[in-house]
């Protein structure tokens, strides 16, 4: 049998630093990704992987699915020295999975050697 634990609010273990759980399930990020070019990953939350589609595109698939395909991803990429920056969207069309693009005016970019890209989701867990 399952069990269950509800509470209104958590504090770390001094008993300070306290974040209620309104917060913590309804605004804290879902799923996000730091991410090179060739879709390899720097660091990564609920995402089982990520696929280098083709220049200035990628896909994320999530470890535990959306509720829907009502949820909001935002990011941005850029190069790590310099003061280039890409457009950056991204189209939540699946539960499991969503595709992020990068261009620079109207073309497809990659983020170049030495650059990266900042994936979040933002919605409702299944």
């Amino acid at each position: 049998m399952a069990s269950e634990l509800r509470v209104d609010t958590l504090k770390d273990s001094s008993g300070n630093n306290s974040v209620g759980m309104a917060y913590v399930s309804g605004g804290s990020a879902k799923a996000w990704a730091k991410f090179d070019d060739s879709a390899t990953l720097a660091d990564s939350f609920n995402i089982s992987s990520s696929v280098d589609v083709q220049t200035g595109q990628w896909r994320f698939a999530k470890t535990n699915s959306m509720v829907d395909t009502d949820y909001v991803v935002v990011g941005m990429g850029g190069y790590l020295i310099g003061s280039f920056n890409t457009g950056y969207n991204s189209n939540a069309t699946e539960t499991t999975a969503n595709h992020t693009q990068s261009k620079y005016d109207s073309n497809f970019q990659d983020f170049g050697s030495g650059g990266y890209g900042m994936h979040n989701v933002h919605g409702d867990l299944a």
